[in-house]
Formats: C-alpha cells, structure tokens, sequence
C-alpha cells in the first residue's frame, strides 16, 4: 500500500491537556480499548499479532510491514499513522501523532494532531522517535536513537537529536 491507497487525514487543532480530562463516555472508551490493544501489542512475542493489534486500534499498515517489539504507536491518534508496505520499525521506537501541552503554554505552542506516513521500504532503527507531522520517505532510513522532527526524503539515511541528514544512496542503490 502506498500513502495514496490511504485516506490521510489533515492535522487537527486538539484541546490542551486540562480539557481532555473531560472527556465523554464514548471517549473514555475508545481510550481504554486503544490502551489496552496497544499493551498488548508492546510486548506481544510474535509479530504478526502485533500487527493485527495495531491494525484493530486504527493504525494504518501495508504488506510485509515488521513493527519490533515494545514499540509505541500513538496512544490517543492511532488512526493518523501509516506505514507503507515493507516498511520497518524496529524494537523500542515510538511514533507519535499529537502533542497536547497544558493550557498555561497557549501563548509557545499549540496543541495539534498530525500524521505520520513511513513510506514503503523505509527503516526506523531501534529506539528512535517520530515526531507528529513527519513522513519517512520511500527507502529511507532512521538510524538507531534518533528523534525525527522533520520529513525525511527519500533514499536518505538521518541520524541524531535532532535527526540530520548524513547519506543520499538512491544512485548507490541504481549502481548495483
């Protein structure tokens, strides 16, 4: 599947954390139910059911996808990630879709939701970060430990916090 063969939602202004403790019944729900898929699915030992998992609370997910183990995929937004096909995030990454700060910090940031997309083929190491809004190109790669705060194109390796480019190998790769 490619980010196309997906319904990409726009990013959303969100309440500041002090309003989503008032939350419906309804809401409450859906949390619990995405609490506890996403718990199982952390350290669920085969990967299969971890997609399956992640699938059930609404992530979006292609073919041949590898999702490691203890793994966070947004807790509040799952629906506003999506991993292409042969994509793979590994062991101890966590990829994040909202960030809602508490409302005395109005005037510095504003809390929002946005979409994550890792593109087809494209490889987040272990215990790297994504940040909201950022997509990882087509055969890119995020090196172990780095935090991502912006795209990523593709063919290109990033590391560090936060994430620098260090490789374009896309006319490596046609050399071959």
């Amino acid at each position: 599947m490619k980010s196309s063969d997906f319904i990409i939602r726009e990013g959303k202004a969100i309440p500041y954390y002090e309003e989503t403790q008032k939350r419906t019944f309804g809401q409450k729900t859906r949390k619990i139910k995405n609490t506890l898929l996403m718990l199982l699915a952390y350290a669920c030992p085969t990967a299969k059911v971890r997609i399956c998992l992640h699938r059930w609370r609404g992530v979006s997910i292609g073919k041949n996808v590898y999702v490691g183990l203890f793994c966070f995929l947004d807790n509040l937004y799952p629906e506003y990630i999506y991993i292409e096909d042969n994509a793979s995030i590994n062991a101890g990454s966590t990829i994040l879709t909202h960030f809602n700060p508490m409302k005395r910090y109005a005037l510095i940031f504003q809390a929002k939701v946005e979409p994550v997309v890792i593109k087809e083929g494209a490889i987040v190491a272990v215990k790297s970060v994504i940040l909201p809004g950022v997509s990882v190109g087509k055969n890119a790669v995020v090196s172990a430990g780095s935090v991502v705060e912006k795209d990523v194109p593709d063919y290109t390796l990033v590391k560090g916090n936060p994430a620098k480019k260090v490789l374009e190998y896309e006319i490596l790769l046609k050399n071959e």
